[in-house]
């Protein structure tokens, strides 16, 4: 089973209804709102909502308006720490705030996180699997802005313990695409444990696709990734790999990682260096077991579900969580 041609197969129905649900026209907030949305995107987390509603029994047509709302929140979050982050480029484009100015990408990220709440409720299924999914949808959003808060306040520590950067990633990134998958097999009719290994699933790999990701902010192509090499560490990120680094590396390494990190005009061999470091300290390579051994236990909780090509393609994600290379 080619894993690229079923995800572009359900990708384009979700950007067909997401052509629908952003053709709202006449004011310059709705250029905005499409900007970053059709400007790529792997579509993994609507993706995986449709997957987990058939590998129930479920049909993926009835999940559409819950993958287009999660995507939506997805890009609100993105557009937001774009912002945050002062990201000139995304997916290789000017950012939303670069192109419309930041007042109007702050209303239009506003304007997409109420547009997911209208797709959500289009759903035809009953009164309170709605309630179940509204009140984790809330919680989701929630937890996304408490793990940013723990983000943000990370660039100013130094002590940073390997148990609280999880704990931030799971909120920040893992939270959606655990409830992608929840949501998904809610909508199905999953049984409980089937919606409770699928939500499992989702967490797991939610974590290991952002530790993959620090590895990428490192070690990837820009050209691939559409970031510059080092950005995390301008901006003073404790990613998993920094984190490790400070814990293991001698004293010169560290006070060298210790003044680098938060340097936003730090010089390519400034980067060079730092990365020298981390891979003497063998924190790139940690970073990476921890991701792969994250898949492997995501992958357990797969075995819940009757066999099918749904089952298969859950599984193929979880491995494409910490194989890409952008």
């Amino acid at each position: 089973m080619d894993l690229k041609e079923q995800i572009e197969k359900k990708a384009d129905i979700v950007n067909e209804a997401l052509k629908k649900s952003l053709s709202l026209k006449g004011l310059k907030i709705h250029d905005a709102m499409r900007h970053l949305i059709f400007g790529g995107g792997k579509r993994l987390r609507p993706v995986i909502a449709m997957v987990s509603c058939e590998a129930v029994g479920g049909k993926k047509e009835d999940c559409i308006p819950f993958a287009v709302a999660v995507e939506l929140i997805h890009n609100f979050t993105l557009l937001h720490d774009d912002i945050m982050d002062k990201d000139e480029f995304r997916r290789g484009m000017k950012t939303t705030h670069v192109v419309f100015g930041e007042p109007r990408a702050i209303i239009a990220g506003d304007a997409l996180f109420a547009r997911a709440y209208e797709e959500i409720l289009k759903l035809k299924i009953k009164p309170e699997k709605l309630k179940i999914l509204l009140e984790d949808f809330s919680e989701m959003i929630r937890e996304i802005a408490e793990g940013q808060d723990m983000d943000i306040d990370f660039e100013e520590r130094t002590d940073v313990l390997e148990e609280e950067y999880l704990k931030m990633v799971e909120k920040k990134t893992a939270r959606i695409i655990k409830t992608s998958a929840m949501g998904g097999a809610v909508i199905g009719n999953g049984s409980k444990e089937q919606v409770e290994n699928l939500s499992e699933y989702g967490r797991l790999i939610g974590v290991g696709f952002q530790i993959w990701d620090d590895v990428l902010g490192l070690v990837g192509d820009p050209k691939r990734t559409g970031k510059p090499v080092g950005n995390d560490v301008r901006r003073g990120k404790k990613t998993l790999i920094v984190v490790h680094g400070l814990n293991h590396a001698g004293d010169e390494d560290k006070k060298t990682l210790l003044n680098t990190l938060g340097k936003e005009n730090a010089a390519n061999e400034e980067i060079e260096t730092i990365i020298e470091i981390l891979r003497k300290t063998n924190s790139i390579d940690y970073a990476k077991n921890m991701a792969l051994s994250l898949v492997e236990k995501a992958k357990e909780n797969l075995e819940v579900l009757p066999d099918s090509d749904s089952k298969q393609i859950l599984s193929m994600l979880s491995e494409y969580c910490v194989g890409r290379d952008k």
